[in-house]
């Protein structure tokens, strides 16, 4: 909830679009004469809800249509040909005052507000660690390592979930002129920090389109200038150091022209450069995975690998011991990999905490097996993780209290479950020659509720059933679509995974069951055996114990099933919406060293107020319509009284920073 008004630290950033200012309050427009100032515009979104009836059916459609026309109609090679006519050379960033530059890495944001908008303050502003006693100023480029937005770019999710948050955070000066909006053009200062950014999957579901026109387009993001051209970028930092931006697309592999692009400036690189290689995700994890699944199999290793890790050991090749360090997100979590002592590799780190759910750490590789590059092996050891693995099986086993925190999940299971039974008892209505021509809920409710009956009760479903064609489709339905559900990111087979989750969609089937056994049990000692409950009473009863009890079977299966099987690494986190424990990387690069401080912020801002020189002209739901005085560069929004400001509650997440020379690690 955000308080209105008060004094704010200094940051910086503006608005939103004047579409969707004109649908956020009845507020006039002021004109010139009545204020001065910018109009600015900004929605505050909660996060995303994965489970929820309406947004699996419509996440599902998007990715399903992304990955069907996705190799066909492959937005790099449109970009490829327009740099024919505007060319896309390597982007060199100056260097400070010092010779050296600043730089952050961000991935997996664009989700809720108060995650996103924490992690955004802190990237636009310096954080000092006390426990160290170092301020490290803000940075001069800001690295998004991918999934900008969440769930799909669709219906201005760009706009409400990644630029008002960050724009809000990091505001473009306001000019002393008469009041604009801030869809307008905004010149920024030459000095301005750059935004570069990397598309991961959730980029792609509109074939890349909102993320070409807001990345590369030359468009400011706030206070930050974009100036890639294409997906895929190359920095040119001072001091022999070079920041590498691949595109993969969705599980395609790179294509010929950012290959080749690679390759030329591979060719280009002078003795003694070094590489950071940004990719869309950490699929060296899944290499490792699989190499773990694998070793008994005769089968090779180059076939078997995935497009993503093919298409980033073939670019990791091509620069052997000139790459110092991989960076990726797609994963929300910090993980650091880093070669086991006497052995060759890059570190490897994944840092995906940039403002979505949690993902946990509990199931990571270690020690992990060996993965190959080019003609070599690499041998590895995870030296850090966040959150450490004990508390992410903690985390974990928080899934089980699904029905406090998802009520339309909740529904909806509730919701199947009285279908069946409709079904059931609809077809039980259906006279057959030779059966009891009493109805199934006439049979049940003649039933004591005790383990000795339960026999003759799923007795009675199967007489039913087998004269049901639609019941037994419907059932089949569950069954599939809890074992489809098992299957998603399996770790130990598909086979294991499709027989336990067929399991988990039959202990629902029987839920029903049991529950409509027990209601009519409770209502045949409360009316009477002559007295039928009213219909309503009975659809509220249904609704909250098939509810309750549905959506509780569903948490503790996610938690037994991740335990005991390493099923739902996704949905045992998302189901939860966890939007603590975030990370993002501080890294310095200065003469021959490269210095990375691995930054935590373990509990994000959940209240704040209108920040210094920002008016209030209109609220109207989670959509704020407010000027910006001029002058006023900090942020819009401000942590209210009692709530701790984000870049002063950052700590460190290893006990040292990370150091890599340039010739050589360490």
């Amino acid at each position: 909830m955000v308080k209105h008004s008060g004094s704010a630290p200094e940051s910086l950033y503006p608005g939103g679009s004047q579409a969707a200012a004109d649908a956020a309050g009845s507020a006039a427009i002021p004109s010139a004469s009545a204020a001065t100032g910018r109009v600015e515009l900004y929605t505050q979104r909660t996060m995303v809800n994965w489970l929820s009836p309406l947004q699996l059916p419509f996440t599902a459609m998007r990715v399903a249509v992304a990955m069907a026309i996705g190799a066909f109609a492959d937005q790099r090679m449109v970009q490829a040909a327009l740099t024919t006519l505007n060319p896309n050379p390597p982007l060199p960033v100056p260097a400070d005052e010092h010779g050296g530059v600043w730089v952050d890495y961000l991935a997996d944001t664009g989700d809720g507000w108060d995650s996103t908008y924490s992690m955004a303050l802190c990237v636009s502003h310096a954080v000092t660690l006390r426990e160290q006693g170092v301020t490290l100023p803000r940075a001069k480029v800001l690295l998004l390592g991918g999934d900008q937005v969440y769930p799909t770019p669709a219906h201005e999710g760009y706009r409400t979930r990644f630029v008002d948050p960050f724009r809000a955070a990091f505001p473009a000066p306001v000019e002393v002129v008469r009041p604009v909006y801030s869809d307008q053009t905004i010149k920024l200062p030459p000095d301005a920090p750059w935004m570069v950014a990397t598309p991961g999957n959730h980029d792609w579901y509109d074939g890349l389109r909102g993320f070409a026109r807001l990345f590369c387009s030359g468009k400011p993001v706030g206070g930050w200038e974009t100036r890639q051209r294409t997906g895929y970028y190359a920095l040119q930092l001072p001091g022999g150091w070079w920041i590498w931006g691949l595109d993969l697309q969705l599980e395609s592999e790179i294509d010929r022209p950012q290959r080749e692009y690679f390759q030329k400036l591979c060719t280009a690189l002078q003795p003694g450069d070094r590489v950071v290689l940004c990719a869309p995700e950490a699929s060296w994890i899944d290499e490792m995975e699989r190499v773990r699944r694998g070793e008994r199999r005769a089968m090779p290793s180059l076939e078997t690998k995935t497009p993503r890790f093919r298409s980033l050991s073939e670019i990791e090749g091509m620069l052997g011991d000139r790459l110092a360090l991989v960076l990726a997100g797609n994963s929300h979590h910090y993980a650091h990999y880093v070669p086991r002592a006497g052995t060759a590799g890059p570190h490897r780190i994944t840092c995906g905490g940039g403002g979505a759910f949690l993902h946990g750490t509990h199931l990571l590789p270690d020690p992990p097996r060996p993965i190959v590059v080019g003609p070599a092996r690499q041998f590895y050891e995870l030296k850090s993780a966040y959150p450490e693995k004990a508390s992410a099986r903690k985390l974990r086993n928080r899934a089980w209290q699904l029905p406090a925190r998802n009520l339309s999940f909740c529904a909806l299971v509730a919701i199947l479950y009285l279908l069946f039974d409709w079904i059931i008892q609809s077809a039980s209505l259906v006279s057959v020659p030779g059966r009891d021509q009493r109805s199934f809920v006439d049979r049940l409710a003649g039933l004591e509720v005790t383990f000795g009956n339960i026999g003759e009760v799923f007795h009675q479903l199967f007489r039913v059933m087998a004269h049901s064609p639609a019941s037994v489709v419907f059932a089949a339905a569950i069954v599939f679509s809890c074992a489809a559900l098992s299957t998603r990111d399996v770790r130990r087979g598909v086979r294991l995974a499709c027989v336990v989750g067929a399991l988990h969609g039959l202990l629902h089937l029987a839920l029903a069951v049991a529950l409509l056994w027990l209601i009519l049990r409770l209502n045949f000692h409360v009316f009477g055996a002559d007295n039928a409950p009213p219909v309503l009473l009975f659809m509220v009863e249904a609704m909250l114990l098939g509810g309750a009890l549905g959506g509780l079977l569903f948490g503790v299966w996610m938690v037994l099933g991740n335990a005991l099987w390493r099923l739902h690494p996704e949905e045992v986190f998302s189901s939860q919406r966890i939007a603590d424990y975030k990370c993002f990387l501080r890294m310095r690069f200065e003469g021959g060293q490269l210095t990375i401080y691995p930054l935590k912020l373990e509990k994000v801002c959940r209240h704040w107020k209108l920040g210094e020189g920002v008016k209030q002209l209109a609220k109207v739901n989670s959509t704020w319509r407010v000027r910006a005085q001029p002058g006023a560069a900090g942020p819009r929004f401000v942590p209210a009284d009692g709530q701790a400001s984000p870049p002063e509650a950052v700590r460190m997440i290893e006990e040292k920073a990370i150091v890599i020379q340039r010739q050589g690690a360490s």
